[in-house]
């Protein structure tokens, strides 16, 4: 199991160390508890936010072509979208196997 951290403890940290603002990537690390989670669901978000574009833009060009007002740069946003989505989605594989050797170390350096 992975020690666990205190976000508040974390967050308070970081604005003792910044003056100013805290930099994003270590406020989300500092509440998720650590870099590879928010990496993880980072790369989750922005899958899933380009899962939704593809499927508008199959139900668009499904209704265009049914209207006849179908033009090819359609397609082309499509494959936009399907490649944007499978590199997130390979981020989100490997920050998830990146996450799983974590608590895996982290069992065997507490047993």
């Amino acid at each position: 199991m992975l020690p666990s951290v205190n976000p508040l403890a974390a967050l308070g940290e970081l604005e003792r160390r910044y003056n100013g603002p805290v930099p994003v990537p270590l406020r989300q690390a500092a509440q998720l508890g650590s870099a590879e989670l928010a990496r993880l669901r980072h790369a989750e978000a922005e899958a899933a936010f380009l899962k939704t574009l593809l499927r508008g833009q199959v139900r668009l060009i499904r209704r265009r072509r049914a209207a006849g007002s179908f033009h090819p740069s359609l397609l082309a946003d499509l494959r936009l979208y399907r490649r944007r989505w499978r590199h997130w989605r390979r981020r989100v594989l490997a920050a998830q196997a990146a996450l799983s050797a974590q608590h895996a170390r982290a069992a065997v350096a507490a047993e």
